[in-house]
């Protein structure tokens, strides 16, 4: 039988750029950075934008990590926010592929090949996208040491979240963010030689271990619209190249999440954008898609179960403080989000930003 032209071994040679956006955790820099810069397939740039209270701390972790690399280096200060500094750092990458690692992200000394190798086979660029895969355990070399120590709550958390998206994905309507990316794709052709390079078609990206073809997330970049702490900036991003083709995970690619200690919103804050954030995203590309109004009723009815599903999984939180205002946050949140769902597609980032507004984020 005769190949297609995507179904053969393309011979392109790619090379990558490496954003990462980070805020006062030089130290987690320092662990991280080694391991990206120290890959079997380095970047051919690296490019920090740091939000840092003070960046000279920042400057020197990069400085020192990067001891020994060879590749051209790119530093900034900038305004807080992830997805106003992964779009600076977005404007200085050159290479047509771009990984956006996050600052505690302990990427497997391969990792980085194994997602090139996908985009390298993909003859007729019909992927435009490719992330890692979660890895529970550090890479080699790392695990005796005191700092990479994974508590038994971040572990438990971990398994306890891979074991619900598996449910998730078996249970029609229970993850709209699902249902929407399976949509989003369903016109493009799964290659054939997936199986063969341990890959698999995803419905989005989580933001640690995520990459893009440049040339499809640089006319987009990621939206600033989103506040607080940027919840689902990935999501959004990850629907936003399926407009151009498949998002794919490579599972040889490993990638450990250390979760590096920093600040996180109020109990209230969080609650908020964890249902707010995920309404708008839903919304608009429900809005950009084109779909029909049975479509945007059948995804409303989507997140109420959504938030129904998240109401009863914090309830053993309502013993602690912040567990009560991270609940009365998310009963705001779906307040909030009803609001969206009367807004078109012009007004919709007004309408997000005045709900904020009201609720003091």
């Amino acid at each position: 039988m005769a190949q297609s032209p995507g179904d053969r071994v393309a011979a392109t040679h790619l090379e990558y750029d490496a954003v990462i956006a980070t805020r006062n955790r030089p130290d987690a820099l320092a662990l991280s950075l080694p391991l990206l810069v120290g890959q079997t397939r380095p970047p051919r740039r690296l490019i920090v934008i740091d939000s840092s209270d003070d960046h000279a701390p920042v400057a020197a972790a990069v400085a020192k990590s990067v001891t020994g690399w060879n590749g051209d280096l790119v530093i900034e200060h900038s305004a807080k926010g992830l997805p106003l500094q992964r779009n600076r750092g977005l404007a200085h990458v050159t290479a047509p592929v771009v990984l956006f690692p996050d600052d505690d992200s302990l990427l497997y000394p391969d990792a980085a090949e194994q997602i090139l190798a996908v985009y390298e086979r993909d003859g007729d660029a019909a992927i435009a996208a490719v992330c890692g895969t979660e890895d529970l355990s550090p890479p080699p070399g790392f695990k005796d040491a005191p700092v990479y120590q994974l508590s038994p709550v971040h572990k438990r958390e971990a398994r306890f979240r891979r074991l619900r998206n598996r449910i998730e994905k078996r249970i029609r309507g229970a993850k709209p963010a699902i249902e929407l990316g399976r949509l989003l794709t369903s016109n493009f052709r799964v290659p054939d030689w997936l199986n063969e390079m341990d890959a698999v078609q995803v419905e989005y990206m989580t933001g640690f271990r995520m990459s893009f073809r440049t040339s499809v997330i640089r006319p987009f970049g990621f939206d600033e619209t989103l506040g607080g702490y940027a919840l689902d900036e990935d999501v959004d991003a990850s629907f936003t190249a399926a407009r151009s083709g498949l998002i794919i995970a490579a599972l040889r690619s490993r990638i450990y999440h250390h979760r590096f200690p920093g600040g996180r919103p109020s109990g209230f804050g969080l609650g908020v954008i964890e249902v707010l954030n995920r309404h708008y995203v839903i919304r608009k590309h429900v809005l950009a898609a084109g779909l029909d109004a049975g479509a945007a009723k059948m995804f409303r009815g989507s997140l109420r179960r959504f938030f129904g599903m998240k109401l009863a999984a914090s309830a053993a939180a309502i013993r602690t403080e912040f567990g009560r205002e991270r609940i009365r946050g998310a009963i705001a949140g779906e307040t909030a989000g009803s609001k969206l769902w009367q807004a078109d597609a012009e007004e919709l980032s007004a309408v997000y930003a005045a709900q904020l507004r009201r609720l003091q984020l």
